[in-house]
């Protein structure tokens, strides 16, 4: 033992030190002890199929705009034997960059969603017409053509059956007298 003004230092000490500097200056290899976060740990992750973002507030009565628009999507898709997931996305960005990034086969929006240039990538069906601009599914040309076809197949069975005038009746929402012109010069394609 070294005397130090009147204190005592045994030798340990100084080896304790030594050694915590030692491993301060020089860790050693760490291992991880808890879990390495996933998208397992959050639960099943769903595959969807169709993508979405809010178009409008809920009325008074809890029902809105967005409502009678998936309403309208997916009673097409049953009409046609189908059943997509979809999947109604907290911004309009968010569900744009699904589409655009192949991570669904399809999304609900405006046609003014796709700038024109992309246009060509995509198929878009204009299902339901706002006042102010038309809704439609746009689907992605790589992914999507089997669900646009079903699609489009369903429509014209809820549209021939009257089940399309039906969802507009069950929302208090009136498709308007020329409703089937419309729809139609906004898809050329339809006979």
């Amino acid at each position: 033992m070294k005397n130090y003004k009147g204190l005592v230092y045994p030798v340990w000490s100084r080896a304790a030190r030594l050694l915590a500097i030692l491993l301060l200056v020089c860790p050693a290899g760490a291992h991880a002890t808890a879990p390495r976060i996933t998208a397992e740990l959050f639960g099943e992750e769903k595959k969807v199929d169709i993508a979405a973002y809010q178009v409008s507030v809920p009325d008074a009565g809890g029902k809105s705009e967005g409502a009678l628009v998936v309403d309208i999507v997916m009673r097409a898709f049953n009409a046609a034997g189908k059943t997509p997931a979809l999947d109604v996305l907290p911004s309009r960005q968010l569900a744009i960059y699904a589409l655009f990034n192949n991570d669904v086969q399809a999304l609900i929006g405006s046609p003014q969603d796709i700038a024109e240039k992309y246009r060509n990538q995509y198929r878009m069906v204009v299902f339901y017409l706002r006042a102010d601009e038309p809704v439609a599914l746009i689907f992605s040309n790589r992914r999507g053509r089997a669900l646009h076809k079903s699609f489009v197949d369903g429509m014209h069975k809820i549209l021939r059956s009257g089940e399309y005038v039906e969802i507009f009746e069950k929302y208090h929402i009136s498709p308007g007298a020329d409703y089937m012109t419309r729809l139609k010069r906004q898809n050329p394609d339809w006979k």
